[in-house]
């Protein structure tokens, strides 16, 4: 089984997978506590779902950028968790992938060419990246990162397309202030996901396309044998 886990923005996000599908996934808002709450939470829903760690393979984490201190908090469980359970193999996951993921299927049926992921920096600015989808090649990945991650004011989002070449006919946009970019960019494609922040959903659905099709993990930009941060700032852009 694997366990995928959220913390980059407001929520604290679980989801039980297996190579079927999903069998269990919630998310609880974060105030000022997650590292009181986390440990006692993942407890909770393993108990809850009938199992151990010990009936778990895969740990996947999403690793930001996001909310430095939710980063913090789930990079150090999770690494406590896989210390203490060595049978637990480690994905990292960059959060901006994830939250693409959640927006693929929309993506598909939209028949746009990319997607656009944005993340709340918490400093009045966006964290962005951009995606592009694979149409072709059924066992490789879903996307592909094409751009390092961006730190972007929202008024700043035309510019981005311009910088990028795109062609607004083929970008669908998801995540934090949505709604803005739609305003500031007239026939914006916007998702219509009621989650438009990184979810342990997409995060999950990831690594578990990785782990089923046996992708080498050095070989995407987004995903990691080891946890760590990813602290996303204009001059710490950090994907390798």
């Amino acid at each position: 089984m694997i366990i995928s886990i959220e913390t980059s923005a407001s929520d604290l996000s679980l989801t039980l997978l297996n190579t079927e599908g999903i069998l269990s996934h919630i998310s609880i808002p974060i105030k000022n506590e997650l590292s009181e709450i986390i440990v006692p939470t993942i407890k909770t829903f393993l108990k809850d779902n009938f199992i151990s760690f010990d009936d778990v393979s895969f740990l996947a984490v999403g690793c930001g950028p996001g909310s430095f201190t939710g980063i913090r908090a789930m990079i150090s469980t999770a690494l406590g968790i896989t210390i203490s359970n060595s049978h637990i193999k480690s994905i990292g996951i960059n959060s901006l992938a994830g939250l693409a993921i959640s927006a693929l299927q929309e993506a598909k049926i939209l028949k746009v060419k990319y997607i656009i992921s944005s993340i709340d920096s918490k400093k009045n600015d966006l964290f962005l990246q951009l995606f592009k989808i694979n149409y072709t090649k059924i066992k490789s990945l879903p996307i592909v990162a094409i751009s390092d991650i961006d730190t972007i004011k929202i008024e700043k989002l035309y510019n981005y397309f311009v910088i990028n070449n795109l062609i607004l006919k083929d970008v669908l946009f998801i995540g934090h202030q949505s709604n803005i970019a739609k305003n500031i960019i007239d026939n914006l494609k916007v998702s219509k996901n009621l989650t438009q922040h990184p979810d342990s959903l997409g995060v999950g659905r990831l690594a578990t396309f990785i782990i089923l099709n046996k992708i080498s993990l050095n070989k995407t930009a987004f995903a990691f044998d080891k946890f760590r941060p990813i602290y996303a700032r204009s001059a710490q852009i950090n994907l390798k």
